[in-house]
């Protein structure tokens, strides 16, 4: 039984950096019609900007959302505006060919810079809770998914309540008719791809205290990325949570469970999950945001 329960407090925690992972991608394919390739790569990026911050002077992983935050914010708001904005509207296969290519681009520079070797961060909230006789809380990752919580309430009311995030909402919604009423979809998408960017990084930073960051970490990510926003349907912070939990509790009970694996089935997994609900329920589980059509 309390292996079972460590399992869980495992996953869920797990589950709530996957739900932050996800949103940036899911947004950015739910509003702009761009299926973004090279979202791990960016996910890497901002673990790398805490690694360097925490080693170099010192940082906490989580002070560091001071720099990563706007430094992601304006990578995006760049890559929009020279990139990302030239493939908006043409065939889905362009913007997959553009982002495959900026992350093989963003991966292999940074090996280069950093060589291939896996980097840890420091934190001081390293230890744990024991709850029972054999059933222990991990510090870190309990901040990681109360800052996780925080991030999707405050986008949630973002989107729902503030002018911009309507905006957004309907330009996800019809591109066409958003112009009509008078709304600057440029600069909306711009925005919106440097917000999803900054989030991604964000999660990046989360991530960072639990996890070895090296240039190539970005290609797993995507592919779950892809799989929590199948379940969830674009754009739905909701689903995105249920999504990364659910995701996260099957890894986690495959290497509790089923030995001499580790995470390499819980990756297959990612896999059976997309399959399934493509063929089963391709809307996603949840709804969300109208995915934009690609021209």
């Amino acid at each position: 039984m309390d292996q079972f329960m460590q399992a869980v407090i495992n996953g869920i925690m797990l589950g709530g950096f996957y739900a932050v992972m996800v949103l940036g991608f899911s947004i950015i394919w739910g509003v702009m019609g761009v299926i973004n390739l090279a979202h791990g790569e960016f996910v890497m990026i901002g673990a790398y900007i805490t690694w360097y911050l925490n080693k170099t002077y010192g940082w906490e992983p989580f002070a560091t959302l001071l720099v990563v935050i706007p430094v992601m914010f304006l990578l995006g708001y760049i890559l929009q505006k020279i990139l990302i904005n030239r493939v908006i509207e043409r065939p889905y296969l362009i913007s997959l060919l553009v982002t495959f290519s900026l992350s093989i681009i963003i991966s292999n520079t940074f090996k280069l810079i950093f060589t291939a070797t896996p980097r840890t961060v420091d934190t001081m909230l390293s230890g744990f809770w024991r709850v029972g006789e054999s059933v222990t809380v991990p510090i870190t990752k309990t901040y990681l998914i109360v800052a996780a919580l925080i991030i999707m309430g405050a986008l949630h009311l973002f989107l729902q309540r503030t002018r911009l995030g309507k905006s957004i909402r309907a330009a996800a919604q019809n591109r066409e008719a958003a112009r009509i009423v008078g709304i600057e979809i440029g600069a909306v998408y711009a925005i919106t791809f440097a917000i999803c960017i900054a989030i991604t990084g964000t999660s990046g930073t989360l991530i960072s205290p639990i996890q070895a960051i090296y240039p190539f970490m970005g290609a797993s990510l995507t592919l779950k990325a892809f799989a929590i926003t199948a379940m969830s349907g674009l754009g739905s912070i909701p689903g995105a949570l249920v999504g990364g939990i659910f995701l996260g509790l099957i890894e986690t009970f495959i290497a509790t469970y089923v030995s001499g694996v580790g995470t390499n089935l819980g990756i297959v997994s990612s896999y059976v999950i997309l399959v399934i609900v493509l063929v089963t329920r391709p809307q996603g589980l949840f709804g969300g945001l109208k995915a934009a059509e690609a021209q």
